[in-house]
């Protein structure tokens, strides 16, 4: 097994807190994508080879994600999007989604997660059982009451399984879906929809469970606005020449516009009861999706990827100035208090991306480079007046 893949594995699921707490069909699966990929695809380029590791424990977690109940994948390859994503697509289209073992039987994720636990293999098979009949095996699923079947229980009492999914909180609230709609719409951004729907679901339920994040469950309008802001704003530096002041005021103001029309306009359905539909909800300004930016920014949402799949969107999509965010004519300027704070705390882009923040010369920072020059200018100034002066008392004396 290679020394490193360990330490690739924690770094795409980073939740475990050692290699030794990562589960053992995991590792097993990736050391053996590994060696089979240096077999089936032993030529490949240069810059593919790099993330030829990444790439098999990526396939490993992705292929045992569903039995191992694995949290959140996080990828962070070492080449760019496009060239990983060719590499990524290549391996799993050419390794095998069952594992080899050294005894040369094929042996399925699921039945290793098995042997694992202890089960499988010492279990021993009864052999002398009959085989049941057909009303045997139904029997067991049917309640008769006077010779006639009652209904599922799921449907008794009208709780539905989706119903008690949410009374358990493993949900979104029943008005973020149709919202997000609505703001897609009233933006005409339908194809940031899924974005914000995957940033919504990564940050309020991860691992399939309400969050303990006191500030997001508190939070939940002012996070889907800040999210579908920073979706459109990503999308704005990617596909223009940098980030824009202007673009800015106008992208956070066309947000607020429309997350706060969704109230009155947006009909939840299936949701009788109107506080239980809005629950969570609350009515917003620009300094509630300020906040939002700056919680992304510390507790690393960049990274997320929910987040990374817009520059895939971008790259699929093609580039064009007139699908840029904040494209609306009547957008404003309010609230421009602080918005250059805001803007250079944004280091949302990625980090294959050239448009990072400190290489991006913002409003702020042209302001205090021609500061800067000025004084600069002024001191060279005084120092030719006072060489000048030295010269003519030098003179003098002579």
């Amino acid at each position: 097994m290679s020394r490193t893949l360990e330490t690739t594995l924690l770094s795409l699921v980073p939740t475990y807190p050692s290699a030794s707490s990562l589960p053992r069909p995991l590792v097993d699966l990736a050391s053996s994508l590994l060696t089979q990929s240096r077999h089936n695809a032993s030529t490949l380029k240069a810059e593919e080879e790099v993330a030829r590791e990444h790439a098999c424990a990526h396939l490993a977690c992705e292929r045992l994600k569903t039995s191992l109940d694995l949290p959140p994948i996080q990828a962070r390859p070492p080449v760019p999007p496009r060239i990983y994503k060719r590499l990524y697509t290549h391996l799993d289209h050419i390794l095998p989604a069952n594992a080899v073992g050294k005894s040369g039987r094929v042996r399925t994720p699921s039945s290793k997660l098995r042997e694992a636990q202890g089960f499988g293999g010492s279990i021993e098979r009864v052999h002398n059982r009959g085989t049941p009949t057909k009303e045997s095996s139904l029997a067991q699923f049917r309640s008769k009451v006077n010779g006639t079947p009652t209904k599922s229980p799921a449907k008794r009492g009208g709780v539905t399984p989706a119903k008690r999914k949410a009374d358990d909180g493993d949900s979104l609230p029943p008005w973020i879906r149709p919202t997000i709609q609505f703001m897609c719409t009233q933006m005409n951004q339908s194809r940031i929809g899924r974005i914000v729907l995957a940033g919504m679901d990564t940050i309020v339920l991860p691992r399939g469970r309400r969050t303990t994040d006191e500030w997001v469950n508190a939070n939940l309008t002012p996070l889907l606005a800040g999210i579908g802001f920073l979706t459109m704003w990503q999308i704005h530096c990617l596909e223009m020449d940098g980030p824009d002041k202007t673009v800015y005021a106008k992208t956070r103001e066309q947000v607020l516009k429309a997350v706060m029309k969704a109230r009155d306009k947006v009909e939840v359905k299936g949701v009788e009861d109107e506080d239980e539909a809005w629950e969570g909800w609350s009515d917003i300004t620009m300094k509630d999706i300020d906040r939002t930016v700056e919680k992304g920014t510390k507790s690393g949402w960049q990274e997320s990827g929910w987040f990374g799949s817009i520059s895939d969107m971008v790259d699929a999509c093609g580039t064009g100035k007139g699908n840029t965010a904040g494209s609306d004519p009547d957008g404003g300027g309010e609230g421009d208090d602080g918005e250059s704070e805001t803007m250079d705390r944004m280091q949302m882009q990625r980090g294959d991306s050239m448009f990072q923040g400190r290489w991006v010369m913002t409003d702020r920072k042209r302001d205090d480079y021609r500061q800067w020059k000025e004084d600069i200018l002024l001191r060279i100034e005084e120092i030719k007046k006072e060489q000048e002066n030295k010269m003519d008392v030098d003179e003098t004396a002579a």
